[in-house]
């Protein structure tokens, strides 16, 4: 079976380009790092974390306020009118006028419950501060796992669109040959049901391409372009350590287990706080008062006063009896300080967990990449093959066919494979507590193994 020279040098161009689809950069370049900037300024929930963060902050100045001297203003003034009698004489109209204000200064000297509460206001902080690196942490993975869904859609509509082109192709080459009476009219249907089905392939990326670019959308806030830069892949040693090291690693910088240890030792301070209920309390105040007054309505005569006095003491307060609250209150924190400790513990396994199942997500992916590198390349000769053997009548247009979808396959499961192990770094970063911004502009500057930019195109 002889094939038209022109057609089946067609064929190889139209291979040739699509097998270069996966490694090529887009024209339009907007990198991982700069699509994060703009996420980091619109990302709602980001944003939230970002108040969540600001609002908590403000608990160490309340809590060290009750530590720090309170000054209080106090003035009044007071107009009594009526009428008295004075030893039996008639009523007479009276109308009396005062007026006073009181300044007083209290500097707490002992009061262990507001001191105990100052350093479970510093906890509280820590701890908000380890929740807020875990919002940016998820912001960095909630941006690079939306980027690489774009950017493997694009691969896939690349990669779809050079395979409806070269069934396309094959298509017209089986009508021709059927035409001349070299095929046969199953070659026709063949051809058709592999070009029809590749289109609905290609449909249906197409939809999937502009889902998970409104999930980019979502996140940045503003339209996004559908072409994106390279995305790199992820070669085992950028992991830097073993295993072990990313577990002891994370138990120091994660910041799900700082919140935890910060919401732990916030869970002991509140008992601490609790048990100084039952402590006596000591302040210093001082005070400076002026009363005036025209008379007293009591009095038959009119006597103005005008009284400057100054005051300086000691309170102290001795708790005695508060009907058993207090010891309930300990027990309720004692119950939160242990539940703190398990949510501590379930903290730990599931880090431990995520940074296992990322590690092992890296080799897996490195294996998988260079099986699917090498299924490409055994596609491409088997391609090869099946079109050579079609000329010299030893093949027949399915094996084409099938030889050209699996090495279509083939470009497709690797751009996700890629794409993927990358992502799973990001994790395994995340789970150990050192994820950076920082991490994004790394990727951006590497790149693939074997990327080819450009490419001259041979005559066969």
């Amino acid at each position: 079976m002889s094939v038209n020279p022109y057609y089946a040098r067609r064929l190889r161009i139209g291979l040739v380009v699509a097998s270069l689809t996966v490694g090529m950069s887009p024209t339009f370049s907007q990198s991982l790092s700069a699509i994060y900037e703009k996420a980091k300024g619109q990302d709602a929930q980001y944003l939230a974390s970002q108040k969540t963060f600001l609002a908590a902050m403000e608990k160490l100045p309340q809590a060290r306020a009750g530590l720090l001297p309170s000054v209080n203003l106090t003035a009044n003034k007071n107009r009594q009118f009526g009428d008295a009698s004075f030893a039996g004489a008639s009523p007479v109209d009276r109308d009396v006028q005062s007026w006073s204000w009181n300044a007083q200064l209290t500097q707490p000297l002992f009061r262990w419950a507001s001191w105990v509460g100052y350093q479970q206001a510093d906890a509280a902080t820590q701890q908000a501060a380890a929740q807020f690196a875990a919002a940016e942490q998820d912001l960095v993975l909630r941006v690079a796992q939306a980027y690489v869904d774009v950017w493997v859609a694009v691969q896939s509509v690349d990669v779809l669109h050079a395979q409806v082109l070269a069934l396309n192709e094959q298509l017209t080459l089986a009508e021709r040959t059927y035409a001349v009476g070299t095929g046969t009219i199953t070659d026709v249907h063949e051809a058709k049901a592999k070009w029809a089905q590749s289109r609905a392939q290609h449909v249906a990326a197409a939809n999937e391409l502009e889902n998970k670019r409104a999930e980019l959308e979502k996140i940045v806030g503003e339209p996004v372009a559908t072409s994106l830069a390279q995305v790199p892949a992820i070669s085992l040693q950028n992991a830097g350590k073993p295993l072990t090291d990313w577990l002891v690693q994370a138990e120091t910088h994660n910041p799900q287990i700082r919140s935890q240890l910060s919401a732990l030792e916030v869970a002991n301070k509140e008992v601490a706080k609790h048990q100084a209920a039952h402590m006596p309390t000591l302040d210093l105040v001082l005070s400076r008062s002026t009363n005036n007054s025209s008379g007293s309505l009591s009095s038959p005569a009119d006597l103005s006063t005008h009284v400057n006095s100054n005051q300086a003491g000691l309170q102290l307060t001795i708790p005695l009896y508060a009907g058993g609250g207090t010891q309930s209150r300990i027990r309720e924190t004692l119950a939160l300080v242990a539940k703190a400790q398990d949510e501590l513990t379930l903290a730990r396994r599931n880090v431990a967990t995520q940074i296992r199942q990322a590690y092992a997500g890296i080799v897996s992916g490195q294996a998988q990449i260079a099986a699917l590198q090498t299924a490409i390349e055994a596609g491409k000769n088997a391609v090869e093959s099946n079109k050579i053997g079609l000329r010299i009548g030893t093949r027949i247009t399915p094996d084409v066919l099938n030889a050209e979808q699996q090495l279509y396959a083939s470009m497709r499961d690797l751009s996700k494979a890629q794409a993927e192990t990358s992502i799973q770094f990001l994790k395994l970063q995340a789970a150990a507590g050192v994820l950076l911004p920082e991490s994004l502009e790394a990727l951006d500057a590497s790149g693939p193994p074997g990327t080819t930019h450009t490419h001259k195109e041979t005559t066969p």
